[in-house]
């Protein structure tokens, strides 16, 4: 057996995600952010390409982490992006006058062996736009994109996750 789907029989086991199923290297499954209000599709990357000594425990905790954070915790997450991005935009107009924070809907979580990458839509402000943000193994933001959405493409693949932060780091539009 191969370990991607020892690590996709761990989660089974744990129930942190619904239905996870294995795929190109990662482990992909639903599950509900309590704390955030959203059902999100979980993509766990244990970058087994970089790091063959996998410790699937060590995800699992990452898993959980996200998974069962407090509320409060969730808000401070909301706060440091808002207010990254508000320092961003400094005085320039804004058309739109809802509040960043409330605006912020989370779509999707990847959980790396050493951070957590959260993707949000933000209809109001950012229509045409998807937020990032990259947290540590604490769950404290240590980056924030704002990208580009691209009508032509449905979706973006990577490799690895290590792929997906290089492609948000590389991004321009912040």
């Amino acid at each position: 057996m191969e370990r991607i789907d020892q690590l996709r029989d761990e989660i089974a086991r744990s129930r942190l995600l619904s239905a996870p199923y294995a795929a190109d290297g990662i482990v992909i499954g639903g599950a509900r952010v309590p704390a955030a209000g959203a059902d999100v599709m979980v993509n766990v990357d244990p970058e087994l390409d970089e790091r063959p000594d996998l410790d699937e425990g060590a995800l699992l905790a990452a898993v959980e982490r996200v998974l069962t954070m407090t509320t409060a915790q969730w808000q401070r997450i909301v706060d440091a992006i808002a207010e990254d991005i508000e320092d961003a935009v400094g005085d320039q107009n804004v058309i739109e006058t809802t509040d960043l924070r409330d605006d912020l809907a989370l779509r999707s979580v990847v959980v790396l062996p050493d951070a957590v990458l959260l993707s949000f839509a933000a209809p109001k402000q950012f229509p045409d736009s998807w937020i990032r943000a990259q947290l540590s193994e604490d769950l404290v933001v240590d980056d924030v994109v704002v990208d580009e959405k691209d009508d032509d493409i449905e979706t973006v693949q990577f490799e690895s996750g290590d792929d997906l932060l290089d492609h948000l780091s590389s991004s321009d539009d912040t």
